[in-house]
């Protein structure tokens, strides 16, 4: 079966709302359907649970915060989780590094897990995690 681009698939999954709501407010759904390779560690909505409705909200009214953190969850090029557990760390596009890590056969970015990694797209791959990362 022919792979979808990152956007379609994600869209697909139904894991990542804020997510994408987030990739449409700063203009990226076309970037991200079309160019690449990205690799993209996704929160699954439930990561964004603990957080106020209004901390949300102020997000994504200060569009420059919401794309550190956007850009903080993707990296340029494909690796699968065997490519990440060969890496220390990845630059993100934002230009931070991300601390890569392998305990008991779990990969963390940062310090959050992996939930499901290796969701193969046409331009790039996305990992889950539960967790968002902050820079």
């Amino acid at each position: 079966m022919e792979s979808k681009d990152l956007i379609q698939t994600a869209k697909d999954i139904g894991e990542f709302p804020t997510l994408l709501k987030a990739a449409k407010a700063l203009d990226l759904t076309e970037k991200y359907s079309t160019e690449g390779p990205y690799t993209i560690f996704a929160p699954v909505e439930s990561a964004f649970e603990p957080i106020p409705d209004s901390v949300i909200d102020d997000a994504f009214e200060d569009l420059n915060y919401l794309r550190d953190i956007i850009s903080y969850h993707i990296v340029e090029g494909k690796y699968s989780s065997e490519d990440l557990r060969k890496q220390a760390t990845l630059t993100t596009t934002g230009g931070n590094k991300l601390r890569l890590r392998e305990n008991e056969g779990k990969i963390f970015v940062e310090n959050t897990p992996i939930l499901k990694p290796d969701i193969e797209c046409s331009n790039g791959i996305i990992h889950s995690i539960g967790d968002i990362l902050v820079p």
